[in-house]
């Protein structure tokens, strides 16, 4: 494109650039619950788009496009705030108490099990986190699901034994236990699916696989069904197994 054309086509289309940086900034904040590149992705874009904002600001005064620079400018102003104030916001309300626990209480005698804490859980960049091995008893279906703590309250790990399986996915489905609320919907199934390839017989079907619980805050427990879900290749999901945990959210 020539410089002629450049500027020809920034007297016509000012408008399009701040649209645009508002959109990206928008879409950057809902990734940021899934997906942390394409986040980024968004960010890179709506800066660069930010910069042409400037550029075409100063090509509209050299075209003596008044009343458009105006516009560009104040427009630019309005997409850098969006720009800028959408992380601020989100971070101020995520900062607040989360009350999903207190309003949640544990009925007395609930009969739950508690999520594994392993001193000897390390972390190294070749094989992820090292857990130390929890006996499985094949004969006992309650063993086959095993949950740890993370580093962190609300972070988690699962691992999945199972007998023979078709292939297909395997993920987790969460739900406060004495309401049924969903947890974590949007977040939860894409950060916990496996694939399960030629499972022919009793073993591990999902490896120690990290999630996170973000209802509620630290140490504010609350009971959680936890189950597990296969969907086969071609076919309908349906639920293997739930246990009943006692978890807590994380703390934003």
């Amino acid at each position: 494109m020539s410089k002629s054309s450049f500027n020809n086509w920034i007297v016509r289309f000012w408008w399009l650039l701040p649209l645009a940086t508002i959109l990206f900034s928008i879409a950057s904040s809902f990734a940021s619950d899934w997906n942390i590149t394409i986040m980024l992705i968004f960010c890179g874009l709506a800066t660069i788009i930010l910069l042409l904002q400037l550029l075409a600001f100063v090509t509209l005064l050299i075209e003596k496009r008044w009343w458009r620079a105006v516009g560009a400018f104040f427009s630019g102003a309005l997409s850098f705030i969006f720009f800028v104030g959408i992380p601020i916001v989100n971070m101020f309300f995520s900062s607040m108490p989360d009350d999903f626990g207190k309003k949640h209480v544990i009925p007395e005698g609930m009969e739950m099990n508690i999520p594994i804490t392993d001193a000897n859980c390390r972390w190294n960049a070749t094989d992820g986190f090292i857990f130390t091995p929890v006996e499985i008893d094949s004969t006992d279906s309650n063993s086959w699901l095993q949950i740890w703590n993370g580093e962190q309250g609300g972070i988690y790990h699962y691992a999945f034994y199972w007998p023979a399986l078709s292939d297909g996915e395997i993920y987790l489905r969460c739900f406060e236990a004495t309401k049924g609320t969903e947890l974590s919907a949007s977040r939860l199934k894409p950060r916990t699916t496996v694939r399960v390839f030629g499972h022919n017989e009793f073993g591990q079907v999902v490896p120690p696989t990290e999630f996170t619980i973000y209802e509620g805050d630290w140490e504010d427990y609350y009971a959680v069904r936890v189950e597990v879900w296969h969907k086969p290749t071609g076919g309908k999901p349906h639920k293997l197994m739930e246990k009943i945990y006692r978890m807590e959210g994380w703390m934003r």
